[in-house]
C-alpha cells in the first residue's frame, strides 16, 4: 500500500486538484491520501481564534465560509454541491458557537485553539473526496478516515494540545484495525485525538507526520510527499540564488535539513519511515515527470561533501559561565534541568574546553524566561561570585552545513570560515555533533542570507558566484572600465562561473542605484544604458544628489551584499579617505587612485594591515604604470627572499608622451592639451607636470620595496616656472604654459643640441629618493621610449649587472581600466 499527502497548495484549486487526480490514476498499488487543509487556511483559522476573544471574529468567520462555498462551486457540479453546502454550513455553525464561547469566557486555552485549527483539515478532506468522486474525467472512490479516531497522541502533564506526543503503539493498532489494504482512503492531516478523545494537532507541518504515522502503521511500500517544489533544495531559494534539487539524502541528512529550516518536509515525520525503512519522495504536484528527493538509508555518495545548507532564525544564545562550572559534576545537568523545567527546548549548545562556560541556543522567543530560570536558580552563586549573570546574545540564526560525508572532507570546515570571514561575517558560535553530519555556526541574522550564498556559492560547482561591484568615478578610465566588465560579463559567467553584478555609481555630485536596492538579493544591477544615461546627466529617477559621499558608503554597507567591491577610478583625495571605512567593512578596494598609498606611511600601513585583519583585499596595481605588473612584480621578488636595491624609472605615461611629441616647432600647451583629451593625463595636468604624480609613484615603489618614506623625502627638481605652478584652475594652468613657451622651447633645444631627449626619471638609490628632468643620452635603455610608454628598471641583490625591466603603456585610460578589470578579477580568483 502506498501513502501519498498533498499539501496546501497542491489542493487549493480545480486545476491542481485535477493533477492530482491523474497522479492517483497512475498508481497501481491502493493507497492512502493525505491531505493538509487549503492554502492560507490554517493561518485564517489562527486569526479567527485570536479575534474570538475580542468577539472580532465575524469578518473572518464569513470568509472562510464563502471560501469553501465559491471552491466548491467551482469544483463539482449543482447536483453535487448540496451536500458539500451542508457539511460546510455545519462546520462553521460549529465554530461559530465555539468562538462565540470563547468571546463570552475571554479564555482561549490551547485545546480550544486545536479544535478551532482542525476544521481547515476536517473540510479540505472532506471536499476533495466528493471531487475524486464525481471527477466527470476520471472518477475516483476513496473512503474518508477520521484521522481524530485512528491517530492517537498522549495526555502529558502540560496538555500539549498543538504539538501533541505520539502514542505510536496505539494509532498503529487503530489503523490496521480500521483500514482495508484492498481500498483507498483519503484522511485529514495534521489533527489527532488524545487519550481522553480530545482534539489535537501534531504542530505546524503535522500533515507530514500524519502520512509518515499510516506509512509506518501500514508498512506502506512507500511515502509519498506532494507539494509545490520539486524535492528538497541545496539551499532555500527564496534566500539563496542557483540552487539545485537532492536526488538522494538519507534519513539522517533530510532530518537535519528539516530541522533547520527546509519547509517541504516537517521533521517528526522522518522517524516513523526510518524506523521501518520505509522510502519517502518529495515530489512536485506541478511537475510529476521531475524526479524530486528520494530519502532512505541509502546515502548517495557525492563529490560534495555537504548535501545542504540550511538556517534556522529567531535564536538567542545565552551563556552560563562562572569558575563555579569548573570540574565540577553535574554542572551542565543542572543548567540543562533548569532549562527543561522552565519548558524551554535547546537548539544547540557548545562548551569551552576550560568548563567555564556553557553556550545554549534557543528561541528567542523564550530568551526572557530563560534568563529568569537560570539567574534565579544561580542566584546565591552569582552573589557569592561563583557564577556570573546569564549572558544573551539575541538577533541570532544558525546555519547549518549538512551532510553525511563531511567527516571525510579534511578542511572543509576551514574553507566555510574562509569563506565567511573573506565577508566580513562574524562567528559566534560554533557546534558539530558527533556524527559529524552537521556543522552549525550562529552569526547575526542580518548576515543570514549573505553567509547561505556565500557557503553555497563555495561549495557547489554548479553556483554562479554573484560579485557586487561599487563604483566611484565615471570619467575616461570608469567609462573604459565599465565598458571591458559588460563586454565580458556573459565570457566570464559561462567559463568562470561569475557574475559581475554593478550596483552602485557615483560621480562627483550623485549616487546612482536601483529603486529596489533595499533588500539582500532583491538588489537589481544597473543596465549599461542605465549608467551611460547618468554619465550624459540624463533624467534618472533613480539617481539621487547627495552633499557627502559618505553616503555611498553607508549605502554600500547597509546593502550588506555578499563578494562586494568597490573600484575606485578618479583621482580624488575624498574618495580614497573612504577605503578604511570599506576595509573595516569587510568590503574589498580596487584603486588606481595614487593618493592613498602615497599619503602618510602610516596610512598605507594601516589599509594594508586592515585588509589582511579583514581577510579582504586592496588592490592598487594601477596606481603605478597602469596596467603594467610592476607592483606585482616587486612583492614576488621580495617573497622569494631578494632584496631591491635600486630602482630607475620612467613612470609617467603622460610625461613622456608630453615630452616625446613636443618638439619646439609645435606650442607646449598643445600637447598637454593633447594628452589630457586623450586622456593620458589626470584630470587636472598640473599634478602630471608639477611631477606630484611622479613623486607619488616613485614613493609607493619605495614602500613595496620596504622603505619608510614620505613625501618630504623626496628630492624634486621642477621644470615649471613657478608661474605655472601656482597656477589656480585647468583654465589659468593652460594660459600660464602657453605665456611660458620660450622655457619649456630652451628646454627642448637644449636637450635636441646635445643629441639627448627629454625624460622625466624618478630614481630610489640607496634609500633617497628623487624626481627630475633629465637629458637621456642615446646610450640609455630610457632613450628610444616612444608615446607613453613606461619602463621600470630594477636592481636587486639577484639582479646585480643587468636590471629586471619591466616596459610598456604606462597611460591611457583603456590600459589603465583593463588594469583595474585584472585587480579586480585576482580578488575573485583568490
Amino acid at each position: 500500500m502506498l501513502v501519498l499527502k498533498f499539501g496546501g497548495t497542491s489542493v487549493s484549486s480545480k486545476s491542481n486538484l485535477e493533477k492530482i487526480a491523474a497522479i492517483l490514476s497512475s498508481k497501481t498499488q491502493n493507497y492512502i491520501v493525505v491531505v493538509s487543509a487549503f492554502s492560507g487556511i490554517t493561518n485564517k483559522l489562527d486569526q479567527i481564534a485570536s479575534l474570538s476573544l475580542e468577539g472580532k471574529h465575524t469578518v473572518l468567520l464569513e470568509e472562510f465560509r464563502n471560501f469553501h462555498f465559491e471552491f466548491i462551486k467551482e469544483l463539482v457540479s449543482e447536483s453535487h454541491q448540496i451536500d458539500l453546502f451542508v457539511e460546510v454550513q455545519q462546520k462553521c455553525n460549529q465554530l461559530e458557537s465555539i468562538c462565540e464561547s470563547v468571546g463570552i469566557l475571554k479564555e482561549l486555552s490551547d485545546r480550544t485553539r486545536a479544535t478551532i485549527l482542525s476544521f481547515g483539515e476536517r473540510l479540505s478532506s472532506t471536499i476533495v473526496q466528493k471531487y475524486l468522486a464525481v471527477n466527470s474525467q476520471n472518477p475516483i472512490k476513496v473512503d474518508l478516515l477520521d484521522s481524530r479516531k485512528l491517530i492517537s497522541t498522549h495526555t502529558n502533564e502540560s496538555k500539549d494540545y498543538l504539538n501533541a506526543v505520539l502514542d505510536l503503539e496505539k494509532s498503529t493498532t487503530n489503523i490496521i484495525t480500521k483500514v482495508d489494504t484492498t481500498k483507498n482512503y483519503i484522511a485529514a492531516g495534521f489533527i489527532a485525538s488524545n487519550q481522553k478523545g480530545e482534539t489535537v494537532t501534531l504542530g505546524r507541518g503535522g500533515s507530514d507526520f500524519s502520512a509518515s504515522i499510516y506509512a509506518n502503521a501500514l508498512d506502506a511500500t512507500c511515502l509519498e510527499i506532494w507539494s509545490d517544489v520539486n524535492g528538497m533544495q541545496s539551499a532555500n531559494p527564496r534566500k539563496v540564488q542557483a540552487t539545485h534539487s537532492l536526488q538522494k539524502l538519507s534519513y539522517e541528512e533530510a532530518f537535519e535539513m528539516a530541522y533547520f529550516g527546509a519547509k517541504v518536509l516537517y521533521p517528526p515525520s522522518i522517524l516513523p519511515v526510518m524506523n521501518k525503512n520505509i522510502p519517502l519522495y518529495l515530489k512536485n504536484t506541478f511537475f510529476p515527470e521531475q524526479e524530486g528527493t528520494f530519502i532512505s538509508n541509502e546515502n548517495k555518495l557525492t563529490d560534495n561533501k555537504i548535501q545542504g545548507i540550511c538556517s534556522l532564525d529567531e535564536i538567542a544564545i545565552i551563556t552560563v559561565s562562572g569558575i563555579g562550572l569548573a570540574k565540577k559534576k553535574g554542572s551542565a545537568r543542572r543548567v540543562f534541568q533548569i532549562l527543561e523545567e522552565a519548558n524551554i527546548n535547546i537548539i544547540l549548545i557548545t562548551q569551552s574546553c576550560s568548563e567555564q562556560s556553557i553556550g545554549i541556543g534557543i528561541n528567542q522567543s523564550e530568551l526572557a524566561t530563560a534568563e529568569t530560570a537560570l539567574n534565579s536558580a544561580f542566584e546565591k552563586d552569582i552573589k557569592r561570585g561563583l557564577m556570573n549573570e546569564v549572558k544573551a546574545i539575541e538577533n541570532q540564526c544558525i546555519v547549518a552545513l549538512v551532510g553525511d560525508n563531511m567527516k571525510n572532507a579534511v578542511g572543509l570546515a576551514g574553507k566555510v570560515f574562509g569563506a565567511i570571514g573573506e565577508n566580513g561575517i562574524n562567528v559566534t558560535a560554533i557546534a558539530q555533533g558527533a556524527s559529524e553530519r552537521n556543522i552549525s555556526i550562529v552569526i547575526n541574522k542580518k548576515d543570514e542570507e549573505k553567509a547561505l550564498n556565500v557557503i553555497h556559492e563555495k561549495f557547489f560547482a554548479s553556483a554562479v558566484k554573484n560579485v557586487h561591484v561599487f563604483i566611484a568615478g565615471i570619467g575616461n578610465v570608469g567609462t573604459e572600465f565599465i565598458n571591458i566588465l559588460f563586454a565580458q560579463k556573459q565570457k566570464l559567467i559561462e567559463e568562470y562561473q561569475i557574475n559581475l553584478k554593478i550596483i552602485g555609481i557615483a560621480n562627483s555630485k550623485q549616487l546612482l542605484f536601483k529603486e529596489s536596492a533595499t533588500t539582500f538579493e532583491k538588489v537589481e544591477e544597473l543596465t549599461k544604458e542605465e549608467i551611460l544615461k547618468f554619465k550624459k546627466g540624463g533624467k534618472n529617477a533613480t539617481a539621487k544628489a547627495y552633499s557627502s559621499l559618505k553616503e555611498y558608503f553607508e549605502a554600500i554597507k547597509e546593502l550588506n551584499l555578499r563578494n562586494s567591491v568597490f573600484i575606485d577610478n578618479t583621482a580624488s583625495d575624498i574618495v580614497s579617505e573612504g577605503y578604511e571605512f570599506l576595509l573595516k567593512n569587510s568590503i574589498s578596494v580596487v584603486t588606481c587612485n595614487k593618493i592613498a598609498c602615497s599619503s602618510e606611511y602610516s596610512t598605507y600601513l594601516k589599509l594594508n594591515k586592515l585588509a589582511k585583519e579583514r581577510n579582504v583585499h586592496f588592490k592598487y596595481e594601477t596606481s603605478v604604470g597602469a596596467a603594467l605588473p610592476i607592483l606585482k612584480t616587486i612583492h614576488d621578488l621580495k617573497i622569494s627572499g631578494d632584496k631591491v636595491n635600486q630602482i630607475e624609472a620612467v613612470i609617467s605615461g603622460s610625461l613622456n608622451f608630453i615630452f616625446n611629441n613636443y618638439n619646439a616647432e609645435n606650442k607646449f600647451a598643445d600637447v598637454v592639451l593633447q594628452a589630457k583629451e586623450e586622456g593620458y593625463t589626470e584630470p587636472n595636468p598640473l599634478i602630471d607636470l608639477s611631477g606630484l604624480d611622479v613623486m607619488r609613484k616613485i614613493l609607493i615603489l619605495s614602500r613595496e620595496s620596504g622603505l619608510n618614506r614620505e613625501m618630504s623625502d623626496i628630492t624634486f627638481n621642477s621644470f615649471l616656472p613657478d608661474e605655472c605652478t601656482n597656477s589656480k584652475s585647468v583654465e589659468e594652468l593652460f594660459e600660464n604654459l602657453k605665456k611660458h613657451e620660450n622655457h619649456f622651447a630652451t628646454l627642448y633645444q637644449n636637450a635636441h643640441k646635445n643629441g639627448n631627449k627629454l625624460k622625466v626619471v624618478a630614481k630610489m638609490e640607496k634609500g633617497n629618493l628623487s624626481v627630475a628632468l633629465k637629458e637621456i643620452p642615446s646610450n640609455s635603455p630610457f632613450y628610444n621610449l616612444e608615446g607613453k610608454d613606461n619602463v621600470v628598471a630594477i636592481n636587486t641583490n639577484r639582479y646585480v649587472n643587468e636590471p629586471l625591466v619591466i616596459k610598456g603603456a604606462g597611460a591611457g585610460a583603456a590600459v589603465t581600466a583593463s588594469g583595474v578589470f585584472a585587480d579586480l578579477m585576482f580578488i575573485m580568483n583568490n
